[in-house]
């Protein structure tokens, strides 16, 4: 068995003017904590699965919130918590990760409250919490990405060099492109093309910005004819095996009222 140890979050506060106690702790509050530790340490709903046991006690000296788990479980702990202190930030973290650091960063400031980290492997606090730090999660608007789009191009030059894409999904898009780019090969203006661009995403609505023209692709919305013939061959030898295609159908769709 492996060896067991402890990670404690404390939490110090005062109530009114007197300090802050353990009966002060609501069981919703309590809740919460022991569900924000989990996912602290294990995020993901599959790492949620196959965590190791875990027990919880509660203790005075203000509030102290003990959980008892095996030693690889304190390792990360500390070690994340280390990081968090020695960066000063918690840009690192993974998302879930950052949104519980985040929460107590918010209830430590809303409530003047100091919340300590500690375990089993050291005496000192190995990250403290209060409303002078500021391990707060910085909100991401977009991402930068790869696109493919497809649109006519309806708008060509200009003082910095770029076309208009006129795409279905998200109207018209500026792609900067190189001189290069826009005079070499066929003249694309008024023409349906597919364009591989960098650039961003805005997280809110998806709308691609700031692109960048990495290549042209030739759009070409024919199917061949004899392929589609033969998938419909190669398919009509798998309904011979079923014995009837309706009832089959109607399983399929979820029943008569699918």
């Amino acid at each position: 068995m492996e060896e067991q140890g402890y990670i404690e979050v404390k939490i110090d506060g005062t109530i009114g003017n007197k300090p802050l106690k353990t009966i002060d702790i609501d069981i919703a509050e309590i809740k919460e904590i022991i569900s924000d530790v989990e996912t602290f340490l294990y995020p993901s709903r599959g790492e949620k699965a196959e965590r190791p046991h875990i027990s919880y006690r509660i203790e005075e000296g203000s509030a102290r919130n003990l959980f008892y788990l095996p030693i690889s479980g304190v390792l990360l702990f500390n070690g994340l918590s280390t990081e968090i202190k020695n960066r000063g930030n918690i840009d690192f973290l993974d998302n879930k990760r950052a949104e519980i650091i985040d929460k107590f960063q918010r209830r430590a400031a809303e409530k003047n409250l100091e919340i300590s980290f500690y375990s089993s492997s050291t005496k000192d606090p190995i990250l403290k919490i209060n409303k002078g730090t500021t391990y707060f999660k910085v909100a991401s608007t977009f991402i930068e990405t790869e696109f493919v789009l497809y649109g006519k191009i309806n708008e060509e030059g200009g003082n910095y060099p770029n076309f208009h894409l006129l795409t279905k999904e998200y109207g018209t898009l500026v792609v900067s492109a190189t001189e290069q780019q826009l005079l070499e090969g066929e003249k694309r203006l008024f023409k349906v093309y597919g364009v591989r661009a960098k650039g961003k995403q805005n997280l809110a609505d998806g709308k691609p910005f700031d692109l960048k023209l990495i290549d042209y692709i030739t759009y070409n919305p024919n199917y061949d004819e004899h392929k589609l013939d033969l998938l419909i061959e190669r398919a009509s030898t798998k309904w011979n095996t079923v014995p009837n295609v309706d009832t089959w159908l109607q399983q399929i769709r979820g029943g008569a009222n699918g």
